[in-house]
């Protein structure tokens, strides 16, 4: 009997280690953002179906339709139509002369977007020309421009972060590609 009771006690404790372990990937993983809770998905975030991105960081974007924060994507972009969007606090890639990384930054931004975002609503801004910026999350819930940042595929725009939110762990995730001489800052020489 006691032999029984220490193999069910040691069943269980595989079951809950297991269902931790499925749990830490589903809100994921080891590349998940957010840690401090600053870079977490907004739970309004507007949900948005996008296009490819074009050499100059730029992609086309549509509110999906339907669920619960259709209504609000419609009233930040002011149309149902797509709109050509733009991450916020990020350069775009060198679109003419210097060329270095520009091609892994437009395929980082590409793979890590994918075909759906999660836009941070009250931070979409319009630039003139129908070009929106956002702050975006892809389908992992993986916060874009700080992994964009942490990878050494991007940098942050010589004006700063635009929202101090954002601030700490954008400037923290571009500081540690710098140091660790990741992506651009190794092949570009960048400083």
């Amino acid at each position: 009997m006691e032999q029984l009771k220490g193999k069910s006690s040691a069943l269980m404790i595989v079951v809950v280690v297991v269902a931790a372990g499925i749990f830490y990937f589903i809100n994921g993983g080891p590349g998940s953002s957010g840690t401090n809770g600053s870079t977490n998905r907004p739970s309004g975030a507007i949900e948005m179906n996008v296009g490819r991105v074009s050499y100059d960081g730029t992609f086309s974007g549509q509110v999906v339709s339907t669920g619960r924060n259709a209504r609000k994507g419609l009233q930040e972009f002011g149309t149902d139509q797509k709109v050509r969007l733009r991450l916020l606090d990020i350069e775009p890639p060198p679109r003419f002369g210097e060329k270095c990384w520009r091609d892994e930054s437009q395929k980082a931004i590409e793979d890590l977007v994918g075909s759906r975002i999660w836009v941070a609503p009250n931070n979409v801004r319009e630039q003139g020309s129908g070009t929106f910026t956002v702050y975006a999350w892809n389908r992992s819930k993986i916060f874009v421009q700080e992994q964009l940042l942490r990878d050494g595929n991007g940098k942050i725009i010589g004006d700063g972060v635009s929202y101090p939110r954002y601030e700490d762990a954008l400037v923290a995730a571009e500081d540690e590609a710098d140091k660790a001489d990741r992506g651009l800052w190794k092949a570009c020489g960048v400083s």
